[in-house]
């Protein structure tokens, strides 16, 4: 198998759709050699800024000299990037050789019975796969989807974290912000310690009712407290805090370089995460998990497609927002820190996703609205993206060409304004493609 005959291969799957539960990634693992079984891990879950907890860890452990793996969804470029052993993606001979090993499984599998797994599933096994051939020390592990019924979710991590949850997948995880919550803490684990990052009261209250049942030490986030550095009365962009964790642990001027005060949340989480493995989850493998470690690895972090800023004339901001909560996110970081520039907005969504609402957020932001098609089955089209932008009292321009939707949004910023691109990861991974 090529690598172009493995994506194509991976990429039949998607035929499948979303099918939560284990038992297919458990059949799937059995047959591969329950390669999950060959490393530890941290799993990571929540609706927004579970992707940016997972970057800070595996750099802050990167930084302590651990190897980490790290799997996360989706990729924006490439393929290979969800996929990451010691910081270096699996390489397109690795997806071949091993899309071709879980491909003899599946077939197995399905010979004796069984059903055949989703793209997610066959996907997160490769990873584990190459995670154990790569005897990584410990992988960091992004769930895709929910949480009790996500393929990443048959591991028995060293520690887990939630990251805020709020609606988003409704048609999978439930119509209400408790049963989304009682979804996502289907990862907690007896005696396994989970990290809470800043949640709604009603969330809070199912998160800590799984962890007593489970008897799971809960840390939570929101009892560590930030500060801006000294002599500053707010946060810079990007973020520089310092911050106490429970632990009674103080980390003076750490300085992330993703931007966004809710960022800082992300890396407390992540500073919490690290503290739980150095106190003794970890066999000694290398140096000290220790503050010089996690501040030079929180320094170093690097996701991009978050609040990315591409300079300019004009400036172009990339941000993945794709769905309500995460364009409250973006629409505050750009009253706090873009205030008085004239923006344009060029936007595509899923038609899953309430776009409405979002372009309801962020629209108003914006002096031109471009509204443009993203090359999937399940993308939204420009002429309905414009009608819901009108219900709203927006005009927004469509552009089915992202090229020249990228084109107009340039010229209706101005060379000194700034260009937001929204919406949908998938937005941001199709820009970076034309930027080369």
């Amino acid at each position: 198998m090529t690598y172009r005959e493995a994506l194509d291969y991976l990429g039949s799957l998607e035929t499948l759709g979303i099918r939560p539960g284990l038992e297919r990634t458990r059949a799937l693992l059995a047959r591969l050699g329950e390669p999950q079984r060959a490393f530890p891990s941290v799993l990571i879950a929540g609706t927004n800024g579970k992707g940016s907890v997972a970057a800070f860890l595996a750099s802050i452990l990167r930084s302590a000299d651990w190897r980490a793996g790290v799997y996360s969804s989706p990729h924006l470029v490439r393929f290979e990037e969800r996929i990451v052993a010691g910081g270096d993606p699996i390489s397109e001979q690795e997806v071949a050789a091993l899309t071709s090993e879980v491909a003899v499984a599946i077939e197995a599998e399905e010979r004796a019975g069984g059903e055949v797994p989703t793209y997610f599933e066959a996907t997160t096994a490769l990873a584990f796969l190459h995670f154990s051939r790569q005897r990584v020390p410990i992988a960091v592990l992004e769930v895709g989807m929910g949480g009790r019924f996500d393929a990443t979710n048959v591991v028995e991590p060293l520690a887990c974290a939630i990251t805020p949850v709020s609606m988003d997948h409704m048609q999978w995880l439930g119509r209400t912000l408790p049963e989304i919550a009682a979804q996502k803490a289907g990862i907690i684990k007896p005696g396994v310690p989970v990290v809470i990052a800043q949640q709604e009261p009603e969330v809070l209250g199912v998160l800590r009712a799984e962890a007593d049942r489970v008897k799971a030490p809960l840390v939570e986030a929101a009892a560590c407290p930030t500060e801006p550095p000294r002599g500053s009365r707010d946060l810079p962009d990007p973020p520089v805090f310092s911050l106490t964790t429970v632990s009674g642990r103080r980390y003076d001027r750490l300085s992330i370089p993703l931007r966004g005060r809710h960022q800082v949340g992300n890396a407390t989480v992540a500073v919490l995460l690290a503290e739980i493995l150095a106190d003794g989850r970890l066999p000694v493998l290398g140096p000290a998990l220790d503050a010089e470690a996690i501040t030079r690895g929180l320094a170093r972090a690097a996701w991009p497609g978050r609040i990315e800023i591409v300079p300019g004339r004009p400036d172009l901001l990339l941000d993945g927002a794709h769905n309500p909560a995460g364009c409250d996110t973006l629409a505050a970081y750009l009253k706090e820190h873009r205030a008085g520039r004239r923006i344009a907005l060029l936007f595509a969504a899923m038609k899953d996703k309430p776009a409405g609402d979002m372009l309801g957020i962020l629209g108003p932001l914006a002096s031109e609205i471009v509204v443009t098609a993203l090359p999937v089955a399940r993308g939204e089209s420009p002429d309905r993206l414009r009608s819901l932008a009108a219900e709203r009292g927006l005009r927004a321009m469509p552009e089915p060409l992202l090229d020249r939707a990228l084109t107009t949004a340039r010229a209706a910023a101005g060379d000194d304004g700034l260009v937001v691109a929204s919406g949908s990861l998938y937005l941001v991974g199709e820009i970076k493609k034309l930027l080369g």
